[in-house]
């Protein structure tokens, strides 16, 4: 009796903090759709290269259980065909090192030039396998075309639909046919970014995944780009 009444209770302080993380959750969501318009005035390059300049690894990309468990979530989105991958934020460089580790090319960007020097330092033995610029995804071009793009925690420090509709179309130019856009962001504020790149028909969705995790909760979308061919 007693150990079933303490099983009863310790299920309903789970509920409890379940449904506790939920509402922080869509207050947050409510909160970011009411500063989007703001959002590109104060996450700009001298708030990120601030950051890195205070202190390595801000976001404890290295040691954190939860992020290398969405890494390999990640990880496990990517389909089998692509070798060549444009990460957007590539930070420091943590996860392009196991993108390049299981053969990847990648081609990382950033706006940060602290974070890109130790990027380079981490991966300066996979050599030319790895091509790191400073660079702006909104107001700059990059160069080639790739088969997968990769979006993880970045596209809502960017802006609203007027910044990330011109982004599709950017992303579009640069995918090859048949190509891939994989994005990662908190939920349920994810889940309206990712819809965005759905609007104009270009891109089907192939995969989508919402991971409640207790530290926080994410969505990952695997999107195509859909070929001339498939298009009337």
């Amino acid at each position: 009796m007693g150990n079933t009444m303490k099983r009863q209770k310790m299920s309903l302080k789970m509920r409890l903090s379940v449904l506790k993380r939920r509402m922080v959750s869509y207050l947050a969501n409510l909160l970011w759709r009411a500063l989007l318009p703001f959002l590109p005035w104060f996450f700009n390059e001298a708030h990120f290269e601030g950051l890195y300049r205070r202190k390595r690894d801000p976001w404890n990309y290295t040691e954190s259980a939860y992020e290398q468990e969405k890494y390999q979530k990640t990880l496990e989105a990517i389909p089998q065909d692509v070798h060549t991958i444009l990460e957007i934020g590539t930070s420091e460089g943590v996860f392009t090192e196991l993108l390049l580790q299981r053969g990847k090319k990648v081609f990382g960007i950033d706006i940060s030039r602290t974070a890109l020097e130790r990027a380079r330092a981490r991966l300066e033995a996979y050599g030319d396998q790895v091509r790191l610029e400073k660079l702006d995804i909104v107001r700059d071009e990059p160069e080639g075309t790739f088969d997968l793009i990769l979006a993880s925690e970045v596209l809502y420090y960017l802006g609203g639909r007027n910044v990330l509709l011109p982004l599709e179309e950017k992303f579009f130019r640069h995918l090859r046919d048949g190509g891939y856009l994989l994005l990662v962001h908190f939920y349920p504020s994810g889940k309206l970014i990712h819809d965005l790149f759905l609007e104009r028909g270009r891109f089907t969705r192939l995969l989508e995944e919402v991971v409640f995790h207790p530290e926080r909760d994410y969505i990952i979308t695997l999107l195509k780009k859909i070929k001339k061919t498939d298009t009337p």
